[in-house]
């Protein structure tokens, strides 16, 4: 069933990315300050660009109904992004844009449907990402830790570097952290689709379902438990 939801949410996302790129509204472009942001929880029907940046700050660019209907509130050092309950102007040829720019980050939790990447690599302490929906997701993180699960409908890439690396899928579509260069790496995969991930040092690989893992790097320790047609290969 959830699968089945998610497929419903892509094929909507499709036909919207289909159906052309004209605005049907005022467009525009307005900025807003911040206090210290660290943590970030995003649900709704919009995209995420984020940055790097001693002073916090936000940036919505798209179609005014919609940026109207963002929903903005920040309690100490978590910012939350939604939109109205019942806004569906992403299905009508309207877009949003959402320009976040943050000094640190430690945690960040998704769900909806739209395209999240970072501008530039986000130098980190140790950060903590869930997400799930419909979209594509690149992100550059260079921390000591990444502690990230996902269960998405679309294409993921990670890359950067990092100490240790926790990374579960359980998502539909295609991983690419083989960019992410990891000295520890933890993966647990039950999604559909191929995963592809770096390590260094001590490697760890569960598989469970159809899903393919493939690893490159030299790690001095492997470690892989394979339950179903799922298979493990080394690039």
């Amino acid at each position: 069933m959830k699968r089945l939801f998610l497929g419903i949410l892509l094929a909507a996302w499709m036909f919207s990315c289909n159906s052309g790129n004209k605005h049907t509204g005022e467009q525009i472009s307005e900025t807003r300050d911040l206090d210290g942001v660290s943590r970030l929880k995003i649900n709704g029907v919009f995209s995420l660009v984020l940055s790097q940046s001693d002073q916090a700050s936000l940036r919505i660019e798209g179609d005014k109904e919609m940026a109207d209907k963002l929903q903005v509130k920040q309690n100490g050092d978590l910012l939350e992004l939604s939109m109205e309950e019942g806004e569906t102007s992403f299905f009508q040829n309207k877009s949003l844009t959402v320009h976040l720019a943050v000094a640190d980050l430690e945690e960040f939790t998704f769900e909806g449907v739209g395209n999240i990447k970072t501008e530039e690599a986000l130098t980190l302490d140790n950060i903590l990402i869930r997400g799930k929906g419909v979209g594509n997701i690149k992100l550059d993180i260079e921390a000591e830790s990444i502690d990230a699960e996902f269960n998405l409908l679309g294409n993921m890439e990670l890359k950067g570097k990092a100490t240790d690396v926790l990374l579960v899928n359980e998502g539909i579509g295609n991983v690419d952290a083989s960019g992410l260069i990891a000295q520890t790496l933890s993966l647990k995969s039950s999604g559909i689709g191929r995963v592809s991930v770096h390590c260094e040092e001590d490697l760890s690989i569960e598989v469970n379902g159809i899903g393919a893992v493939e690893y490159s790097g030299n790690p001095k320790t492997v470690n892989e438990k394979v339950d179903g047609i799922g298979k493990v290969t080394r690039k």
